[in-house]
């Protein structure tokens, strides 16, 4: 709890109205919000408790939940009449010595001016909260409404990728009356705002919104709010179906709707055909500057340079959407985490392909590039964090794999010899719905390994078998081959006629399954031996 009082909520709303900071800006200080500067800190910033995977693979890792909020009760009550109140009540009370610097920061300066100055009323304590209450109250009420519509879209977020597509609302349900004038299509933007914010904000990389971007961009999603905005030509939002602000790429859905229950259906829209309201949102592709940043190239030390075994890093927020822990195993070699690039090179699926017949050593890509290929749109693989060793010696990196995807060379799962990893994904509100409404069912294991074995001819298949079962199919084949030679023999002997060459049928398959149940006894025999 803080004791931010109201003669700190109006100094709060003069330094916004000296810096231009209007509207949105002028909501001040709320009562509660989460805790400031605090991004990365896990279990304070928007993490800490967890919504659990579910064992069917609905949910492919858990999505963190909770954080740390501050209280600020006593913003409607004067700095007079809590001293008043604290020497009536014999309370003492501390003051910040630096408060009386006037030029030390801009709050003192306005504070010094409250202090020695005779103000218009306009800009006494009462009225700036007042300005700020009621700004609150105007903004919540757009909220609201946007919090409702999201709980109707119909979402489908991908947090292995970390992409989703969504169904806008109609443009009449952005307020709850008709939408006739130039200051109702001003209010239902405001109401598109919340809802892109709110929609964009499950995949964002980004903490904060940038209101002047995202609310200039509401157009292109309901192309009737085009004339609120200056230099843009009419049907223009018709034209270009792809942008990108929030660090989030926007486009058009162009295929059929992914949402096909009854209750998605829309009177005069074909679900055959691609939705006037649906879109693909995914993190914006990085700049050639932005994959230099120290941020998203996060170094993690070989043990040998710890003094002691290798401990579970601490959890650290990762481009601003996965919370991920990884412990370096090697002795000598660095361990960077970074997003994967178009210059990190792996084998094409046909390429994969060309080498079924080869050992598996030979291809060791061949479930990544299957996972690779089930990622629609394939640019999603440029958003993930992948995990890469650094040769000490050369620099050479060499791909470890993908947390997200649970993804290494040659398997599944990370490479015990030389790292670990644990991932989650930021905190999501599902407003009144549950995860399993809006988190898609991941790329399984099944899934990647029958994308990677996929067009594999049958004799293929054998390379991939354990040892146990060739060598059961090795022992069934040699007491069948016996039991042949042993009929033929006896088949010579009595008739002096070779019926080997006749021998099928149903035959042949009481021989098969009497050879079968040999081999299972034999090696049931050779278990308790």
């Amino acid at each position: 709890m803080l004791a931010h009082h109201a003669d700190d909520q109006a100094e709060t709303v003069m330094m916004r109205l000296a810096n231009n900071r209007l509207r949105s800006g002028l909501q001040a200080m709320q009562r509660r919000e989460w805790i400031p500067e605090c991004e990365g800190l896990h279990g304070v910033y928007h993490s800490g408790k967890h919504q659990k995977p579910d064992r069917t693979g609905l949910i492919p890792f858990k999505v963190e939940q909770g954080g740390v909020q501050i209280l600020r009760p006593l913003l409607t009550f004067e700095k007079t009449r809590l001293i008043a109140t604290c020497e009536e009540k014999g309370v003492a009370w501390a003051e910040d010595k630096t408060n009386q610097i006037k030029t030390l920061t801009s709050r003192n300066a306005i504070r010094h001016i409250y202090q020695n100055h005779k103000l218009p009323e306009a800009l006494s304590v009462k009225s700036l909260v007042n300005v700020s209450q009621h700004m609150q109250e105007r903004i919540k009420w757009h909220r609201d409404l946007a919090d409702k519509l999201f709980d109707k879209c119909p979402i489908k977020l991908d947090i292995q990728t970390g992409c989703l597509i969504v169904r806008f609302p109609p443009f009449s349900d952005l307020l709850s009356y008709p939408i006739n004038t130039k200051a109702d299509k001003i209010k239902a933007k405001n109401t598109a705002y919340c809802l892109l914010e709110r929609v964009a904000g499950l995949v964002t990389p980004a903490t904060k919104a940038p209101l002047g971007e995202l609310a200039a961009s509401a157009y292109r999603i309901y192309p009737e709010l085009e004339e609120l905005e200056e230099n843009v030509v009419p049907g223009e939002a018709l034209q270009k179906k792809n942008f990108c602000v929030y660090n989030v790429w926007w486009r058009f859905w162009e295929k059929p709707s992914p949402f096909n229950k009854p209750e998605h259906q829309e009177e005069g829209i074909n679900p055959d055909l691609t939705h006037p309201r649906e879109w693909l949102l995914t993190r914006q592709p990085l700049e050639t500057l932005e994959r230099a940043n120290p941020e998203l190239n996060i170094v993690y030390p070989p043990k040998r340079k710890l003094g002691k075994p290798s401990q579970r890093e601490m959890w650290r927020l990762f481009d601003g959407r996965y919370w991920i822990s990884l412990t370096n195993r090697l002795t000598y070699d660095n361990i960077v985490l970074r997003i994967f690039s178009k210059d990190d090179y792996l084998p094409t699926a046909h390429e994969i392909k060309n080498r079924m017949l080869e050992p598996a050593e030979n291809s060791p890509y061949r479930f990544i590039t299957a996972a690779f290929d089930l990622l629609k749109p394939a640019d999603l693989r440029f958003t993930l964090p992948a995990v890469f060793r650094i040769d000490r010696k050369t620099g050479e990196q060499t791909l470890l794999g993908f947390p997200t995807l649970d993804l290494r060379p040659h398997g599944f799962g990370p490479p015990a010899s030389e790292c670990d990893w644990e991932v989650t994904y930021k905190k999501i509100d599902f407003g009144s719905r549950s995860a399993y409404d809006i988190i898609m069912p991941g790329k399984s294991r099944k899934d990647i390994y029958d994308e990677a074995m996929k067009g594999r001819p049958a004799e293929k298949k054998r390379i991939i078998k354990s040892k146990e079962v060739l060598r059961k199919e090795r022992k069934m084949r040699n007491v069948l081959r016996n039991r042949q030679e042993r009929t033929e023999a006896r088949i010579k002997g009595s008739t002096g006629y070779d019926h080997a060459a006749h021998v099928g049928g149903k035959e042949s398959k009481r021989q098969w399954s009497a050879a079968f149940q040999d081999v299972e006894s034999s090696m049931q025999a050779d278990g308790r031996k």
